[in-house]
């Protein structure tokens, strides 16, 4: 683990391009405000039918320059295999601990793809377990680590969707929320600019016809909702509190 200190927002990812997929524009918004953030990835991808775990990491490397990553980690869990045991949550908890997220970002509980669920589950432990004192952890350099738990976790919509608790405005942000997604060429099969790329390898469910353009529609139904261009949409177990209430109105026509 890197020794920069603490962060602002996490998001935690079952694979890389997780996030880039479902919630970069949140992180990218988080950063013009002037918030540190960060990406841990649990696994390094390795069963990916397209790419390799080196182009993986090549990919992962500049998709975090164009959201402009204060940390990124990667827990090096095993893909396809990702277990919710005290062994992977004492080491989520070490990052957790380390970080001090005020908010961490997780896939949801209900998802296509089992690593994801599994990711999110063990998330929901860790943060939860993170916080209690007589679960002891030391960081790499042997130094006892302080309790720390997200004041707030929300989860964020990968294939399947649930109703939203709250949508973030990324309308201002979406061209470099969709180039960082891009940067997975191995991945999505598509180049910066969007346009499909000719490839021997196996086609996916991420590559097939019209995903990229299902990803788009969704950020631009999520972003009506709410009266913007573009949103991402999030859910959380606990309501969400402002003391500003105008701060709720992001609509210009009632």
């Amino acid at each position: 683990m890197k020794q920069s200190g603490t962060i602002d927002i996490l998001g935690i990812a079952a694979h890389p391009d997780d996030v880039e997929l479902s919630c970069a524009g949140t992180m990218l918004m988080a950063k013009r405000a002037g918030k540190k953030t960060g990406i841990l990835d649990l696994t390094r991808g390795e069963l990916s039918t397209r790419g390799t775990p080196e182009l993986r990491a090549k990919e992962t490397e500049e998709a975090s320059k164009i959201l402009q990553l204060d940390e990124r980690e990667n827990l090096g869990l095993a893909d396809g295999h990702i277990e919710v045991t005290h062994e992977n949550m004492v080491k989520l908890i070490r990052h957790i601990r380390h970080l001090r997220p005020i908010i961490m970002l997780t896939p949801h509980k209900n998802e296509r793809h089992p690593d994801h669920e599994a990711a999110s589950e063990l998330a929901h432990q860790a943060a939860f377990y993170a916080g209690l004192a007589k679960i002891e952890t030391t960081d790499d350099n042997g130094k006892k680590q302080e309790p720390h738990r997200p004041l707030l976790v929300m989860h964020f919509m990968q294939t399947y969707t649930f109703e939203p608790k709250v949508i973030i405005d990324i309308s201002d942000v979406f061209e470099e929320r969709m180039k960082a997604m891009n940067a997975y060429d191995s991945q999505f099969g598509r180049g910066a600019s969007g346009r499909k790329l000719e490839s021997k390898e196996l086609d996916t469910f991420l590559t097939q016809k019209g995903f990229y353009e299902w990803i788009e529609a969704r950020a631009r139904h999520f972003g009506m909702i709410i009266g913007a261009e573009f949103g991402e949409p999030f859910w959380t177990q606990e309501a969400i509190g402002t003391k500003d209430i105008f701060s709720l109105v992001t609509k210009s026509i009632a």
